[in-house]
């Protein structure tokens, strides 16, 4: 201890007396540090750390398939749910779930719209949670004949009720429903999404097998694998198939760890990023490396007495490695320092969606992470440096001193890390250019609507007070004709499903094709949404042949359908060709459409992905309690939101609007995590590229210093200045030369690693791996120009004389 005490205060000695190479160094390091904490700060809180529940390795989410169909992430139906959970052998309990908003009337305050889910009775208990205050669901909650009963969030409860605990048994009014509230639960528990609100979901009669639209968990008994309960659900789908064919023919159930359900959509990007900023800290590394090995050049003379002196070589390499250790350490308290910052600002970069922020802190998992990496950033810098310092004639090094450059060892060392540097660089910065051409292909997709000056809210109309299909009718068309008449209103229209995923709520249908057998094996699938007269004006969705909604169609009039451009080319031959044609939706309804117009294609969920087949109904034709609201302004769509409050306040007073936003913020939205993903490529690979520059720059600038009398020599026998300035260039462009070779083959195999986040572009793109090295080769010339010149200015005279 006392000896490690010493080097300590030796090394801190050296540090302090050599304020610039601490410095930089630290600063290196401390960016490298910070940024890798901040990032696994990001994956520990999303992807590493396990859902705040009992045992929750034991709870999986159920995902309805078919593959036949192309369908991958269905909801389930009731009926098949009933099923599974007869499979007791498997489950220690089951639970239906559906996700939405709830409109809360009283409390006294004004009508709000808060994140409401739909639950069995027995969703708690699959989770492993109870309620901080009343009690859970019971199993008589389940009955349509009970009472409604809710849960509140702690926030809720907080917010609108002010926290008083004899909120229990009283009763609220959601959705125009008295409710009882019997329970409030603890603030940490949040699920699904930001619910706030969870209620009984009183399922009333037998419902049909092909109604998929719930969501289902359960918990595996104890010793149960995944996989030995996927087997035997499927094997209970496959029955279900022969037993009815016409409804789950070719459906199957994936099931998956909730929280890997969770993350998946995140976790390639995490991943992908975690990589990204390990090569920023292995290049930091390289460099300081580097600088220690020139410190360790002009340390020579110090190692040889020290161990003339009688220090060992593990001594030695001891001391440089307890030097570098402290190094480290300093960066690394710098880094965490950083990476609290950065933490934030990666959170607050995020798109709201993503799951699980709420996780991401520094916690003692972070810290622990911190300090792993640092006492491995030491050892990974500091380690060639001594082994190098410690291998040395101490004959020679006292009788030369600082003379006589360095050996070709400790050369072809720093020549290697700096061929790794670049190397490493070049990886780095293909995949960013990858990503980056990869976000600004995905910027150049049109949408297939106009989006500028597009306001959009959503109104859900309670059926306890809106019983009649009329009501619905006649709000939805005051409403639009009170909406037209406002200033600045060009276009209002209404529609269930949104392009983009706008209204939150995306909807497929089956159909088939007038001519066509009306069974299951020739339904396709399609994008579905009942529209208000006006819709397609709103959004400008150009109308190619045939007409839009209007008038005539009312609910006694002919069923009309409108489809999208790519189901009339597919199926009917052309746009002009499909009007008047004839349609069915499949199940839901058992009799023709007539397509009356054929309208532009439109992105139904994200940019990156193909049209499909979408097909419009008037809203008058299929009734929803649901719409989404559209509205083309002639200035800022914002200026609209009170007006628009006023006049649905108007209509009813225990109203309210909710994800009010601009369609343009929806196509920012939708193309967020890539952009954001995109963004921090950027800068990790910015930080590579000057980290390799002053790498480059480093080297060569310590050559210079080290060869002087070389050079001097050189133009003394006769060398002009340009054949010097060529000579230094060349030695740093053929070291670039093989880290760039070298780079290119790690990134060939690399990139395909993030092909899954690129869109319009190959992983192999050879316009980016062209142009990045010659971005690379510029900078790595200009690098090493400046040493080169200063090299080529040296006055021989002065230049021989120099000790």
């Amino acid at each position: 201890m006392n000896m490690l005490l010493q080097d300590l205060r030796y090394g801190l000695r050296m540090l302090l007396k050599h304020k610039g190479f601490t410095a930089v160094a630290i600063i290196a390091l401390g960016l490298g540090i910070g940024a890798n904490t901040a990032i696994f700060s990001l994956v520990n809180g999303v992807l590493l750390r396990p859902l705040p529940y009992p045992e929750a390795e034991r709870i999986v989410y159920f995902e309805g398939r078919n593959d036949a169909m192309g369908i991958s992430n269905s909801n389930i139906s009731v009926p098949d749910f009933a099923e599974w959970s007869k499979q007791e052998q498997l489950f220690a309990a089951t639970a239906l779930f559906s996700a939405g908003n709830g409109t809360l009337t009283d409390a006294g305050g004004e009508p709000e719209r808060v994140p409401r889910a739909g639950v069995s009775s027995t969703f708690f208990e699959v989770l492993g949670v109870q309620p901080m205050l009343g009690r859970a669901f019971i199993a008589e909650d389940d009955q349509p004949t009970r009472e409604p009963t809710a849960i509140l969030s702690e926030g809720l409860w907080k917010r609108r009720f002010g926290g008083d605990a004899s909120i229990i048994g009283k009763t609220i009014t959601v959705n125009a429903r008295a409710m009882t509230v019997v329970g409030v639960m603890p603030a940490a528990f949040q699920f699904p999404g930001e619910t706030q609100m969870w209620t009984t979901q009183q399922i009333i009669g037998e419902q049909p097998r092909d109604n998929r639209a719930y969501s289902a968990l359960a918990r595996l008994r104890p010793g149960i694998a995944l996989q030995q309960a996927q087997s035997q659900i499927s094997g209970v789908n496959a029955q279900l198939a022969q037993a009815y064919p016409e409804t789950n023919k070719g459906w199957d159930a994936s099931l998956a760890h909730l929280h890997e359900r969770l993350v998946r959509s995140v976790r390639p990007s995490l991943l992908a990023l975690l990589g990204a900023v390990a090569f920023v800290l292995l290049i930091a590394c390289a460099n300081v490396a580097n600088l220690l090995l020139a410190r360790s050049a002009a340390r020579r003379k110090e190692v040889a007495i020290r161990t003339a002196l009688g220090a060992t070589r593990a001594r030695v390499i001891r001391q440089m490695l307890t030097e570098s250790v402290l190094l480290s350490a300093i960066g690394g308290v710098v880094g965490l320092v950083l990476s609290v910052w950065f933490t934030e600002l990666l959170v607050s970069i995020s798109p709201a969606d993503a799951p699980r922020l709420d996780q991401v802190n520094v916690d003692a998992g972070v810290l622990m992470f911190t300090l792993g990496i640092t006492a491995l950033t030491g050892v990974l810098f500091g380690l060639a440096p001594a082994l190098q310092a410690s291998k040395l004639d101490v004959s020679t090094s006292l009788k030369v001193g600082g003379r006589t450059g360095e050996s070709d060892q400790r050369t072809s060392l720093r020549s290697l890390l700096l061929i790794a540097e670049v190397a490493l660089s070049l990886m780095l910065l293909v995949g960013a250019g990858l990503l980056m051409k990869s976000f600004m292909r995905l910027q150049e997709v049109k949408p297939g609507f106009n989006s500028e000056r597009v306001l959009i809210a959503s109104l859900s109309l309670p059926g306890g007070k809106y019983k009649e299909d009329h009501q619905y009718i006649e709000f939805h068309r005051q409403l639009r004709e009170r909406l037209n008449l406002l200033p600045g209103v060009q276009a209002v229209g209404a529609g269930v499903n949104l392009p983009l995923g706008a209204s939150d709520y995306g909807i497929g249908r089956a159909f088939i094709p007038e001519g066509r057998p009306l069974v299951a094996e020739e339904s396709m699938n399609a994008s579905y949404s009942a529209t208000t007269i006006g819709y397609f004006e709103a959004l400008q969705i150009p109308l190619l042949a045939g007409r839009a909604f209007n008038e005539r169609d009312q609910p006694d009039s002919p069923k009309v359908t409108v489809i999208n451009r790519a189901t009339a080319v597919k199926h009917f031959g052309s746009e002009t060709t499909a009007i008047g044609k004839r349609l069915t939706i499949w199940r839901d309804e058992k009799f023709p459409r007539e397509i009356v117009g054929v309208v532009g294609d439109t992105k139904p969920s994200m940019l990156e992905k193909d049209a499909g087949a979408q097909i419009y109904v008037p809203q008058t034709q299929d009734i929803w309690s649901f719409m989404t609201y559209a509205i083309r302004t002639s200035g800022e769509p914002e200026a609209l939101i009170p007006a628009l409050r006023r006049e649905v306040l108007a209509f009813d007073p225990e109203q309210p609007i909710f994800n009010v936003r601009t369609m343009e913020d929806v196509v920012r939205a939708s193309i967020g995590s890539r952009r954001v993903s995109a963004q921090l490529f950027a800068v990790f690979a910015g930080t590579a590229l000057l980290l390799a520059a002053l790498g480059i720059y480093g080297v060569m600038a310590c050559s210079v210093t080290q060869r002087t009398q070389e050079i001097g020599i050189r133009m003394a026998l006769g060398a002009q200045a340009g054949d010097v300035l060529r000579m230094i260039v060349r030695q740093g462009m053929t070291l670039t030369l093989l880290g760039i070779a070298t780079g290119l083959i790690g990134a060939l195999a690399l990139t395909r690693i993030i092909a899954g986040l690129l869109f319009g572009v190959g992983a192999t793109d050879p316009a980016t791996f062209i142009g990045i090295s010659l971005l690379l080769l510029t900078v790595a010339f200009l690098a090493c120009y400046l040493p080169a010149r200063r090299a080529a200015k040296l006055d021989p005279m002065i230049a021989l004389a120099r000790d």
